[in-house]
């Protein structure tokens, strides 16, 4: 008995250093609270098996969008409180440049399409973050307007 007290005292003071630490669990977007100024409606999104969701507020009609494609973009990022953490217009990457959620959220999209797209921190930047725009375990919101596939 005394050991599996040990054990748990053990467990819970590493869960709480953790915390402390910033190191703790994951961000989750369903436990997440977004700014209104966002318009965050995850029950009208679609999740991914990994925790992305995304929903097309326009769907284009131009060329699609595969896992290797280099794209150009008008593009917002924010922190789940509202915060504007980057944006760009006109912006050209290739898809194997970014993190693993926008990769993700822009597959599938065509030109002419905007999308939102709400990346838990394991697709985004983890445990450490971007200093010092984006604390560690965040939560990021796109916004994504595909101009074209050069």
């Amino acid at each position: 008995m005394r050991r599996y007290l040990l054990l748990v005292a053990a467990l819970a003071t590493q869960a709480c250093t953790n915390e402390i630490a910033g190191l703790g669990p994951p961000s989750d977007p369903a436990t997440e609270l977004f700014a209104s100024s966002l318009g965050v409606n995850l029950a009208a999104m679609t999740k991914t098996p990994d925790g992305l969701y995304f929903r097309d507020i326009t769907t284009g009609g131009g060329a699609l969008v595969t896992k290797d494609t280099t794209v150009i973009v008008n593009y917002s990022g924010y922190l789940s409180d509202g915060t504007l953490f980057d944006s760009g217009n006109q912006s050209s990457f290739s898809l194997t440049s970014v993190v693993a959620g926008v990769r993700e959220g822009i597959i599938g999209m065509r030109v002419g399409g905007r999308r939102q797209l709400v990346i838990p921190s394991a697709l985004g930047y983890g445990k450490t973050g971007s200093p010092p725009t984006i604390p560690r375990q965040s939560t990021l919101v796109f916004t994504i307007d595909l101009t074209s596939i050069p």
